[in-house]
């Protein structure tokens, strides 16, 4: 019934009508779309920059600068626990790089602070603590002020399970009516 000619023409047939039916779109049929109610979110505020302190301190009234720079070190890095707050002088001006000097011959002027009191500190006070190293200290120095914002470098030493700590601080005030208040006191990663 089919010869020879036939059979082989049966296949190119096929490759014609294969290729016919792809050559032509096959319709889509895409669903309805539907309406569904989104839920509107609570923007929330996106903060860049230097966080706001919420409980500033602001220098008294006879409250010398170096003095102030004591209170807040004592209040925001000590947590009020006993501490001996010392000024140091950076050595190299205009860099900050090798951080406080806080050698027994850079101190310039310190403070001892207990909870919920403070004084001057005394030499038996410095000597004890670079003898033995027994009472956490935080060194600070000034570093730079335009009369508007002063920048000072604190360092807070202090011992923890088998180790001797140190972390590093940036602390900015600014004057605000006349006297200096606390901007930011950030720590720093060297």
């Amino acid at each position: 019934m089919f010869d020879k000619k036939s059979i082989a023409v049966i296949p190119l047939v096929c490759v014609l009508v294969i290729a016919g039916c792809a050559s032509k779109p096959v319709p889509t049929v895409l669903p309805e779309p539907t309406v569904t109610s989104i839920r509107q979110q609570p923007t929330s505020e996106v903060f860049i920059g230097i966080p706001p302190i919420q409980d500033p301190l602001v220098q008294f009234e006879n409250e010398s600068v170096e003095e102030f720079v004591a209170r807040i070190a004592a209040r925001d890095i000590s947590y009020s626990r006993t501490v001996l707050i010392i000024l140091s002088q950076l050595k190299v001006k205009g860099t900050v790089s090798h951080g406080v000097p806080s050698g027994r011959q850079d101190v310039q002027q310190c403070w001892f602070y207990e909870t919920y009191s403070n004084r001057a500190c005394t030499n038996d006070d410095l000597e004890r603590y670079f003898q033995e190293r027994s009472i956490p200290k935080i060194f600070f120095a000034f570093v730079y002020s335009d009369g508007f914002e002063s920048l000072f470098l604190v360092e807070h030493y202090y011992d923890g399970d088998e180790h001797y700590f140190t972390e590093y601080y940036r602390l900015i005030l600014e004057t605000k009516d006349g006297r200096w208040v606390e901007k930011s006191i950030l720590p720093l990663y060297w």
